[in-house]
């Protein structure tokens, strides 16, 4: 309920202070386990993407956001999932592969910070960890352009990747995290 009414407000917010095109939601899969990886270029990009996919999600915060009183209560009950940063958060990927087990979606920034040039960074290992322990499919996303609203900004939602498929094929995280770059890249540089 809390999720949904949040949803609603920011999605009004979004779309009457910026110019956003959605564009590929159609290859979201309606239900099983899903990793939502998306390049990250600005602090509005999560509530973007949250309010572009029709799914409710969990995804990842800071755990210094969880000491905040107020906020800590809201975004625990906004599915957020408290996470160390700048090292290997092992609790934190455990959750995660729970919420996935669950046959639920998870949003996740791989680059593991904002760009500050609009390029892909390279991708940390973790979503890639995530979908093979998890069966997950990953879907590529890339937001693209300015949180202006006589520029826009779109966000491209790519073909769903089978991890299951490719770990059968003999692929692993590195590999898997290379094709999720790779797909990410040709959304970002796609017209």
């Amino acid at each position: 309920m809390l999720y949904t009414t949040v949803k609603t407000l920011v999605k009004s917010y979004y779309h009457t202070r910026f110019k956003i095109t959605v564009v590929g939601q159609d290859r979201i899969p309606k239900t099983g386990p899903v990793i939502i990886c998306s390049n990250h270029i600005s602090e509005y990009d999560p509530p973007l993407v949250a309010t572009s996919v029709e799914r409710e999600m969990s995804f990842f915060a800071k755990s210094e956001l969880f000491k905040i009183p107020v906020l800590g209560y809201l975004i625990s009950r906004l599915n957020a999932l408290p996470v160390e940063r700048g090292k290997s958060d092992r609790a934190a990927l455990k959750k995660s592969i729970e919420v996935l087990g669950e046959g639920n979606m998870m949003l996740v920034f791989p680059e593991g910070s904002r760009s500050k040039t609009g390029k892909l960074q390279n991708l940390q290992q973790g979503a890639s960890f995530m979908a093979v322990k998890s069966g997950a499919q990953i879907v590529p996303t890339a937001i693209k352009g300015s949180y202006d609203r006589k520029k826009g900004v779109t966000i491209v939602f790519g073909k769903p990747i089978d991890t299951k498929a490719l770990v059968e094929d003999g692929m692993n995280r590195k590999d898997v995290t290379l094709k999720i770059t790779e797909d990410i890249n040709n959304l970002l540089f796609s017209d």
